[in-house]
């Protein structure tokens, strides 16, 4: 990634935070680069189990000590929409495809409680958010450092975008 990372997330009329990313993808593509173990492995994290059964195991890849999280699938509507709940603090994600054959959005969105939290989770988003856009554009996606370029960079917008 040759610019410095920027802040992307904004606050959605609903109250969640939105942290969108534009990528030269189908929404089939787009959906294999959120959903298929072997391409999420790239970027966030390789998934275990059959998502049909409501949960799989995922090993975060970028994280200290590559803790693994269990994730519940609330919703998935292929190639649109998938909702899932990460971990034992229960964060509800919700992931949106849309666009056309040459180019997709793909938004993030996630309500966060708090500025203090926000200070954390939103540089952590964007910073995952990059590297799935590095992933699909054929970059080393190792070459993103979280610290310092995306925290605590970036902590600041997110503290303000909730009042902090």
């Amino acid at each position: 990634m040759a610019t410095t990372p920027q802040a992307s997330g904004y606050l959605a009329p609903s109250g969640a935070v939105v942290f969108p990313r534009q990528l030269p993808l189908s929404r089939e593509e787009a959906w294999a680069a959120v959903t298929d173990p072997a391409r999420t492995a790239r970027w966030i994290g390789s998934w275990s189990g059959d998502p049909a059964s409501g949960t799989v195991e995922m090993t975060m890849s970028a994280e200290e000590g590559s803790p693994a999280e269990t994730v519940g699938v609330l919703r998935c509507e292929a190639p649109d929409l998938l909702v899932v709940r990460i971990g034992p603090d229960g964060w509800v994600v919700t992931v949106r495809i849309e666009g056309d054959d040459d180019e997709v959005t793909i938004s993030l969105e996630q309500d966060i409680a708090d500025s203090e939290s926000a200070s954390d989770i939103g540089p952590g988003w964007d910073f995952y958010l990059d590297r799935l856009v590095e992933a699909e554009a054929g970059r080393d996606p190792e070459t993103l450092r979280f610290s310092p370029d995306y925290h605590p960079a970036l902590a600041d917008h997110y503290r303000a975008l909730l009042g902090g």
